[in-house]
C-alpha cells in the first residue's frame, strides 16, 4: 500500500513540474514570436507602402528579356496568371517583380 501511495505522490509531483514546464515554454515562445512578427509587419508595412508599379514590373521583365531570358519571362508570366503583363492581376506585380529581379540576379 505505502509503494503505491510513494507511486502516486511522486506521479502527482511529475504532473505539476511537467505543466510548469510546459507553462515557461509557452511564455518561451511567446516572446520569441512577438520579438520575430513585429519585423515580418515592418517589412509587409513597407511593401504596402510602396506598391509595384506596372512600369517597374515591365522595366525587370524588358531586361531580363533583352538578355537572353525570354523563355523565363513567359514562364514568369504564365506562373502569375496570363501570357503577357497586361493579363496579370496587379495585386500580384509585387511577387512577379520579386521572381523576376530574382531570375535577372541568377544570371
Amino acid at each position: 500500500m505505502k509503494t503505491l501511495i510513494d507511486v502516486l505522490t511522486a506521479l502527482s509531483d511529475f504532473v505539476k513540474v511537467a505543466s510548469e514546464w510546459a507553462e515557461s515554454a509557452s511564455k518561451a515562445e511567446v516572446e520569441t514570436f512577438t520579438q520575430i512578427y513585429p519585423q515580418k509587419e515592418e517589412a509587409v508595412k513597407k511593401a504596402v507602402e510602396k506598391a509595384i508599379t506596372l512600369e517597374e514590373v515591365r522595366s525587370v521583365l524588358a531586361n531580363l528579356s533583352r538578355s537572353g531570358q525570354k523563355e523565363t519571362v513567359l514562364k514568369l508570366l504564365q506562373k502569375y496568371g496570363g501570357s503577357r503583363l497586361s493579363e496579370v492581376p496587379p495585386e500580384r506585380y509585387a511577387a512577379l517583380f520579386a521572381d523576376a529581379q530574382e531570375a535577372a540576379h541568377a544570371e
